[in-house]
């Protein structure tokens, strides 16, 4: 045995109770070893040790069978694909036709705001909203090693009301990640992001907004990207700010394009944080539940979608979508696959279908006038 596999053999000695071992073909090791609460944290440094000698460990099986495998590590390939491109582009040709309906319902809702404003501050919130969730997990999967390649933006139909100019993040992996704790923290770090900045611009919205010579019950009849209702945490984020926003007469509609990218922020959370096939929320319940009962999820998540909001077109859009995808659920490329979530974040998990809840405007079947 070489001076190198004598090493590796070592490191794994040191960290793990070796039942059997094996010399495979190619210089690759192979242990049984013994699975204990410590074992995942064990791999964890075992993967930081090996990499750089050119290796890969791979933890398979189950914790009462554990095989523990040490492959030379080869360059994942690097193959171009032309759907995150063409998906970018559908996404700015409908965000850019969602805007222009934006500045033409402006010039009724807020005359005195320029047309242009209202058409750029919209869409910089959108590519705002966008690029903060792909930059997100690009820099979590860059620091927890978790294989992350990013994300495709569903573009939206702008002739379906809302007029949302995205149905939500698709994501994908390009390599394993080291355990569903760095999945997970990655995939998360998406819609938390959107939220966050959804917050920032509701909160800019609210305190930048004019009034409207409009009256709720006009802009609820029309066909036009007002046609939903505030969520929970918009209704909050309202009520916060509001010894500090302009003042309005009682039955006023105050309006900005700011807070209209941010509506359209947490329409997003709200579709990325269900679980669903591909979307993030599939790969969080996937991390958390398995992926048998992931797939179940969607087909519940699909089954609320159509009947949450049965006049909304925008939600049965994601219903199709989600269905589509079904037939490829999320399926987790793991290098321990034996190891679960951490209880932690079985927690963050409901807590970000709660989110999920919270950013979703208030049904009309629930709310049947436009809530301030």
């Amino acid at each position: 045995m070489s001076e190198v596999l004598a090493e590796l053999e070592q490191a794994v000695r040191s960290r793990f109770k070796v039942e059997e071992f094996f010399t495979l073909p190619e210089g690759e090791l192979e242990f049984q070893v013994a699975y204990d609460e410590e074992t995942k944290q064990s791999f964890a440094r075992l993967e930081l040790e090996v990499a750089p000698k050119g290796y890969r460990p791979e933890l398979t099986g189950t914790k009462e069978k554990c095989v523990l495998i040490l492959r030379k590590a080869e360059a994942a390939p690097q193959r171009a694909s032309r759907i995150p491109v063409i998906f970018a582009l559908f996404t700015m040709v409908s965000l850019v036709v969602s805007a222009l309906i934006q500045r033409i319902n402006y010039q009724q809702l807020a005359p005195s705001l320029p047309g242009y404003f209202v058409f750029i501050s919209f869409i910089a919130g959108i590519v705002g909203l966008v690029g903060v969730h792909e930059l997100a997990q690009r820099l979590v999967a860059r620091r927890r090693r978790a294989g992350h390649a990013g994300s495709y933006v569903i573009p939206g139909v702008p002739l379906l009301p809302p007029y949302i100019p995205a149905l939500g993040f698709v994501s994908s992996q390009r390599a394993p990640a080291l355990n569903r704790d760095h999945l997970f923290d990655t995939v998360i770090a998406g819609p938390l992001a959107v939220l966050a900045l959804a917050i920032a611009l509701g909160a800019a919205g609210d305190l930048t907004s004019v009034q409207s010579p409009a009256l709720y019950q006009w802009v609820n009849s029309t066909n036009s990207s007002f046609v939903y209702n505030p969520s929970a945490i918009e209704t909050a984020l309202g009520y916060l700010l509001a010894p500090v926003s302009p003042v309005m007469p009682p039955g006023a509609l105050p309006v900005s394009p700011i807070a209209d990218s941010a509506s359209v922020g947490f329409i997003l959370v709200f579709i990325g944080l269900l679980p669903m096939a591909l979307f993030d929320g599939g790969f969080l319940a996937a991390s958390a539940w398995g992926e048998k009962a992931a797939r179940v999820a969607t087909y519940l998540s699909v089954l609320f979608l159509l009947l949450v909001e049965t006049d909304n077109a925008t939600y049965w859009a994601v219903a199709v979508v989600a269905l589509l995808l079904a037939g490829r659920p999320a399926k987790l490329r793991l290098l321990d696959e034996v190891s679960g979530l951490s209880h932690a974040r079985q927690w963050v998990f409901v807590g970000a279908v709660i989110l999920a809840f919270l950013s979703l405007p208030v049904p009309h079947s629930i709310a049947t006038f436009a809530l301030p």
